[in-house]
């Protein structure tokens, strides 16, 4: 008797035990998507602060990250605001600009760089002759033609500074596209303005 009360014990703790357990992943799971979702509302939000003119439009008052440009993918039907870095915790957010290239817009090769599943995983989508569209938070609308693609590897290749040739958008995410985790091989969508 003692013996089968011990087990029944031991089966209700199990039982408690994954039920928890449960709750805590499908907490965790919706937690991301929920956080994804209010940090894209929060950075619409200070994208339209910054097309207004507001020279610190952070999305939360501890952000270190600011919005600096759009880019439509019209086709595709894709549009995500650009951040003012691309170091991990601002690609968390959304694609971001890749310091010591030319700024968006400018004379030169500028780069953005974002994440093959989740910001830029529509550049797997993108063909040679595409438009892509990058609006500025001065209001500029640039149109830009994609010309080419290519994989590289990151410990050997680098952006090339240009910032008085013509006005050239680099967009870069990890390769390939279907794998789990990252390598050092980039992806790399060169479009020319036109």
């Amino acid at each position: 008797m003692i013996r089968r009360a011990t087990m029944m014990r031991g089966k209700a703790l199990a039982i408690a035990a994954l039920a928890v357990a449960g709750v805590g992943i499908t907490a965790s799971a919706l937690w991301i998507p929920a956080k994804a979702a209010l940090g894209q509302h929060l950075l619409e939000s200070a994208w339209q602060r910054a097309q207004a003119g507001e020279g610190d439009s952070r999305p939360w008052d501890w952000a270190d990250i600011r919005p600096i440009a759009r880019l439509h993918a019209p086709r595709l039907g894709q549009s995500q605001i650009v951040l003012d870095q691309a170091s991990g915790e601002a690609m968390a957010w959304g694609p971001g600009y890749v310091q010591g290239t030319a700024p968006l817009g400018a004379p030169g090769l500028s780069a953005a760089a974002a994440h093959r599943d989740t910001h830029f995983a529509f550049l797997k989508d993108l063909e040679i002759g595409d438009v892509l569209e990058l609006e500025t938070a001065d209001g500029r609308r640039l149109k830009y033609q994609v010309r080419e693609s290519r994989v590289v590897d990151s410990r050997l290749w680098t952006f090339p500074i240009d910032r008085d040739g013509p006005d050239v958008l680099a967009l870069a995410t990890c390769w390939p596209f279907d794998v789990l985790e990252p390598g050092p091989e980039r992806f790399i969508l060169f479009a020319d303005r036109i």
